[in-house]
């Protein structure tokens, strides 16, 4: 995917040092339910073991193929779903334990943005009646005349305008629509968004114009981001940190700068040679392509050892009956019996 280079002009996320989420150990089962009497025979395995922190003002990538986890881990995070194992703490409390008044009370200030725009807007509804809704609810602003004031400044936000709030949403393009989503997300100001493929519904010109927004609202109001992807440069473009899933399973988690430049686990090196890279001369950087062999494992049943060895280039004898830990290889956290081995230029 090819994007405009707005983003070298723009000033660098506002970090600190406080820990605004963090993920210990969190795994996630579904059942495989069969017959009359819906009995359990087995469990698919859509997370294992995921350890993860997260900084106020943070943009952390989450990047993998279809299946790998991606969006079980956004949905666990803001409690839309209930984990096997494992806790979420927000701002030092674990969201799993907490009674169902105090979960409400957090839910303003974790927002997600979903990948279709059109699915997840009501087709009945106008513009301005779908933003202005969760502002009357968790009255945000008191007053109909405030409360409308409020969805015009959030219009503006985002790019649209006024006008744009009595239409609706299949009078909007894709774009547009996308930009409503935030707006409705950013109405309750929140700490923290979850942007699962918010862009990958979108044609390549519009999605560059949304991930310039976003940033700008990232650093305009300080947020912070969980944005999830299949594409690396994407996933690049926006993020401040960049973690690689595969089947259920952080393989490398470290710097954007670091995992762009010099990628350790084999997964993350075929990824890379995948993407079209480009350099500061605007030239189109060739890398030896790395193909993969076969498809993603059933997560049903995943290979012993490397849940990556089906597949990898450089596999040998012990990936199958040693578990990787994720430990510290220079500038990065890998997954991998022998990380750094493999290059793809």
């Amino acid at each position: 995917m090819a994007i405009e280079a707005k983003s070298q002009s723009t000033k660098p996320p506002l970090e600190s040092s406080e820990i605004l989420i963090k993920v210990n150990n969190l795994s996630k089962f579904f059942p495989i339910q069969r017959g009359f009497w819906s009995k359990t025979v087995g469990h698919i395995q859509a997370l294992k073991d995921i350890n993860l922190e997260i900084k106020r003002g943070e943009v952390i990538g989450i990047v993998g193929e279809s299946g790998s986890g991606k969006s079980t881990l956004g949905k666990l995070i803001l409690r839309l779903l209930e984990p096997s194992f494992g806790e979420v703490l927000y701002n030092g409390k674990n969201i799993f334990s907490m009674p169902a008044k105090e979960v409400r009370s957090i839910r303003q200030k974790l927002q997600i943005v979903f990948q279709n725009p059109y699915s997840s807007l009501s087709p009945r509804m106008r513009i301005k009646d779908i933003i202005r809704e969760p502002i009357s609810i968790h009255k945000m602003v008191e007053g109909k005349e405030n409360i409308s004031k409020r969805v015009t400044e959030l219009l503006n936000l985002v790019g649209l305008e006024e006008q744009h709030g009595n239409k609706y949403p299949h009078e909007l393009s894709g774009g547009q629509r996308q930009r409503v989503a935030i707006a409705r997300a950013l109405s309750l100001n929140p700490d923290f968004l979850v942007l699962d493929e918010p862009v990958s519904a979108l044609d390549v010109s519009v999605q560059a114009q949304i991930l310039n927004l976003l940033i700008e609202l990232q650093q305009k109001l300080n947020l912070t981001y969980l944005f999830i992807s299949h594409n690396l440069s994407v996933v690049s473009y926006i993020s401040t940190k960049i973690a690689v899933m595969y089947l259920g399973h952080i393989v490398e988690f470290g710097e954007k700068k670091d995992i762009m430049k010099d990628p350790k686990h084999p997964y993350t090196v075929s990824l890379l040679s995948a993407s079209p890279q480009i350099d500061l001369k605007g030239e189109n950087i060739k890398n030896k392509r790395i193909i993969l062999s076969g498809e993603i494992p059933d997560p049903s049943n995943p290979p012993s050892g490397c849940v990556f060895r089906t597949r990898c280039p450089i596999v040998k004898d012990n990936c199958a009956s040693e578990i990787p830990t994720l430990r510290q290889h220079t500038n990065q956290l890998v997954s991998c019996h022998y990380s750094g081995e493999l290059k793809s230029a």
